[in-house]
């Protein structure tokens, strides 16, 4: 083999080294591209199933709360139905009570 095709074959090899690499920086581009697709899409997705997650639990406790609230409403009424009635049977009591000491005030003057 003499020199020049040496040469030649030395070249040859070069360029096809060339073309293995630029082949093997595309295609680490494309897997790095799709890597990075595939997680933009994957923290899109968790992201969404988080916010249905919130999303059912802010409703199931707004509708306990919903619930809770009314049962403490309900509660109150009676508490308050129950002093109501209870002032109402005292109301006499207190009119006779405030009569009598307004009287002993007047007696008192007199």
């Amino acid at each position: 083999m003499s020199r020049a095709e040496t040469l030649i074959r030395i070249k040859e090899a070069e360029t096809k080294a060339q073309e293995i690499l630029k082949n093997a920086e595309e295609q680490e581009k494309a897997i790095v591209s799709s890597a990075r697709k595939d997680a933009i899409r994957l923290m899109q997705e968790a992201e969404e199933r988080i916010k249905a997650e919130n999303d059912a639990t802010y409703a199931a406790e707004k509708t306990r709360i919903a619930s809770q609230r009314e049962d403490l409403l309900k509660k109150g009424k009676e508490e308050a139905d129950r002093v109501k009635t209870k002032a109402s049977a005292n109301v006499p009591k207190a009119k006779n009570h405030l009569k009598e000491r307004f009287e002993r005030a007047l007696d008192a003057t007199s």
